[in-house]
């Protein structure tokens, strides 16, 4: 790295500090924030004069924050820097965080299932013409009543029946890449899941729906 990477990055590194350096006071940022949503879909004019008003109002509580800013090193325009806050950061924040999505609820396969798909993964993958979709079909229609079983318990556990599907096709395909793998097998063979026909298993979601 050249001498001036080195000081360009040190600029940067500092530059980013007095960034987080110069923040606002806690509730003075509260006072900006509640200005800002206040006013939050006045047109320019109404406000700048909103604005003039609210500084005219709050000019001691203005004052002490500028002081600190001030003692801790910032050389701006401590005015203009709320202004900017207040139009361009705090109006546009939303007040309310949006829930985090929920996760879809987790039940594992159960080992039956996934013993029959090893069965028939070790049985049928040093066939030429074995392919992880073309297996995977060929289990649903030799296992139907085990499939039958698994999808009603899942179901039983308020799992949604797309849900179910990609799950028996997600679990075949990671069964056949951890054999392939710990039998050192070439995983050329890999194909796309997503357009496997699953007539058997909608035959046996039919049955118990």
């Amino acid at each position: 790295m050249t001498i001036d990477m080195d000081i360009k990055n040190s600029s940067n590194v500092a530059n980013n500090i007095n960034v987080y350096r110069y923040n606002f006071d806690e509730r003075f940022m509260e006072d900006l924030s509640t200005f800002a949503k206040i006013h939050q879909y006045d047109d320019r004019k109404v406000y700048k004069e909103s604005w003039k008003l609210w500084v005219e109002e709050n000019q001691s509580h203005i004052k002490k924050e500028e002081a600190r800013l001030k003692e801790i090193g910032y050389e701006g325009d401590v005015i203009d820097k709320m202004y900017k806050a207040a139009r361009y950061y705090f109006r546009k924040k939303p007040q309310v965080k949006s829930d985090p999505k929920k996760r879809r609820k987790y039940v594992a396969m159960d080992q039956e299932v996934i013993a029959n798909m090893d069965q028939h993964i070790i049985r049928n993958m040093s066939s030429k013409d074995y392919t992880p979709s073309g297996g995977y079909s060929d289990f649903c229609k030799l296992h139907v009543e085990l499939i039958k079983t698994e999808i009603k318990r899942m179901i039983d556990l308020d799992i949604a029946t797309e849900d179910i599907s990609h799950k028996f096709k997600k679990t075949y395909k990671n069964r056949y890449f951890i054999i392939s793998r710990n039998m050192t097998c070439n995983d050329n063979d890999e194909s796309n899941m997503s357009d496997v026909s699953d007539s058997s298993y909608m035959t046996c979601l039919s049955e118990l729906s």
